[in-house]
């Protein structure tokens, strides 16, 4: 059995410490909703849809069976344990991807996807309203504050699925075989206990594999993935119809719609500005000045997952908690540090055959 290397035990003890004070920062930062906080989940009677997302509480309760722990302090040391997986993830898909030139690099650029998450997650929501005022002949800010996230605990979790699922997509139609096919329908039957959002990874599967796999095993391993994903889904919130949500406005459904507030919200112009600044970090930016170099399948797998998504956040979600849209995160930091790392490479070829060409003219 291999020795770790020193500069792999300090990128593990870097990624713990990391973990740990963004964990902190959560905490202390967002609060649980009145109707799902930690001692209603962990007895599994939350409001909907909100309990029915059990994963987290699940494994909590189990581990408050056997250890002398309190209910913060489990759920705080699974987003430990998330922060951490998160970040070996987001490693794993920047070798898979070639992205960086070396060990050292990827495990530096592992730790900059804590970035964009931080900013969904922890960073307050801010208001201007208004966003300035006129008085004594004098322009002056209006009135600015920020207002406190909510905390649950399935959101972390279920980026970290995410992003391991379309890994496992992308690799899959790479190097079809049975048991990465085995892997993906694993993997998306556990993160669909997390979260239903998994729904809008089976169009990005049909996207991605299609041609790659047989049509017999494409249709097949779409039809897994609805019957998983119907099954599991249909069980937890028949169990938890009665769960009610005092806010749901959508008939026969505990969600809720907040798609005009959302539009309102955002026609405030510097709220606006302030909300795409903080949108994945400004990720999206160099996908779409670069997107020519975004390789096909991961842009195929981000278009078809996040458009769904963000039009279901948009109107079911309050766009006040960028946590509503936090799958789609590491898609786009995924795929800016591809495209940024795919420009040097395309450069130094363009270089290349300029100056074989010029030497030929000159002999």
């Amino acid at each position: 059995m291999r020795t770790p290397s020193l500069g792999a035990l300090t990128w593990l003890a870097a990624v713990l410490l990391l973990a740990i004070l963004l964990t902190t920062l959560h905490f202390v930062m967002a609060e649980p909703w009145r109707l799902a906080s930690f001692s209603k989940l962990l007895a599994f009677e939350a409001a909907e849809p909100f309990q029915h997302r059990v994963l987290l509480p699940a494994i909590a309760a189990t581990l408050r069976g056997f250890l002398p722990i309190g209910e913060e302090l489990v759920f705080a040391l699974l987003e430990v344990v998330a922060w951490a997986a998160l970040i070996g993830v987001a490693y794993k898909g920047l070798e898979w991807l070639e992205i960086g030139s070396s060990t050292l690099v990827r495990r530096i650029l592992a730790l900059t996807f804590t970035v964009p998450m931080a900013l969904h997650l922890i960073v307050p929501n801010l208001q201007f309203k208004p966003a300035y005022v006129f008085q004594d002949d004098l322009f002056e800010l209006g009135s600015w504050h920020a207002e406190a996230l909510f905390y649950y605990p399935y959101d972390l979790p279920a980026a970290a699925f995410t992003l391991a699922l379309v890994l496992l997509m992308l690799r899959l139609a790479r190097e079809p075989s049975a048991s990465w096919l085995l892997a993906y329908l694993a993997l998306f039957a556990i993160a669909t206990v997390n979260r239903e959002t998994t729904l809008f990874l089976i169009p990005a599967f049909a996207v991605v594999c299609f041609r790659v796999l047989s049509p017999e095993l494409l249709t097949r391993a779409l039809l897994a993935q609805v019957v998983l994903f119907g099954v599991i889904q249909g069980a937890l919130q028949w169990t938890f119809s009665d769960h009610l949500n005092p806010s749901a406005v959508v008939p026969g459904t505990a969600y809720e719609y907040h798609l005009i507030r959302n539009l309102w919200e955002l026609a405030n112009p510097l709220y606006l500005l302030t909300f795409l600044a903080r949108f994945a970090g400004g990720a999206y930016i160099p996908l779409l000045v670069l997107r020519a170099r975004l390789d096909p399948q991961l842009g195929r797998a981000l278009v078809c997952f996040s458009l769904p998504l963000l039009a279901f956040a948009l109107t079911m979600g309050r766009i006040q908690e960028l946590r509503i849209v936090i799958e789609m995160v590491p898609l786009l930091w995924l795929g800016a540090l591809q495209v940024v790392a795919a420009r040097p490479t395309e450069a130094l070829a363009t270089h290349a055959a300029r100056r074989t060409a010029a030497e030929s003219n000159t002999t």
